[in-house]
């Protein structure tokens, strides 16, 4: 039932296109100079802008790679024991429940501990 009506609606939508390009004129076009020069100036800036805009989406896209890949000193805290232990991490690796360290080793952080990040230089 539905293809019925879509075939129809094709149909319908067909005819309509052809009605109208072939009630419209044919003009012969004068050409303007200025008017070309000026649609080819804009065209170029705008060439231009985009290539601009993909060069720094590319360069923003790589330094946050970067920044992603960074090594960082990591220390949990017990809260209440205050004993501290140090781990080097991707700081792409640390989540909010955890980490994974350089040597494949998963750290599950508890809820009573906390975790200083440290750059190291």
């Amino acid at each position: 039932m539905i293809s019925k009506i879509l075939v129809t609606i094709a149909v319908i939508m067909a005819c309509m296109w052809m009605l109208s390009s072939r009630a419209k004129p044919k003009l012969k076009r004068v050409a303007n100079p200025a008017a070309e020069r000026n649609k080819r100036l804009i065209r170029n800036a705008a060439l231009a802008f985009m290539v601009v805009m993909m060069v720094a989406a590319g360069v923003m896209i790589y330094l946050e790679v970067d920044k992603r890949s960074e090594i960082v000193t990591v220390h949990v805290i017990n809260t209440q024991s205050g004993a501290s232990t140090s781990y080097r991490v991707k700081k792409n690796d640390i989540h909010s429940d955890g980490f994974t360290t350089m040597n494949g080793v998963q750290v599950f952080v508890a809820g009573i501990e906390r975790i200083e990040i440290e750059r190291v230089e």
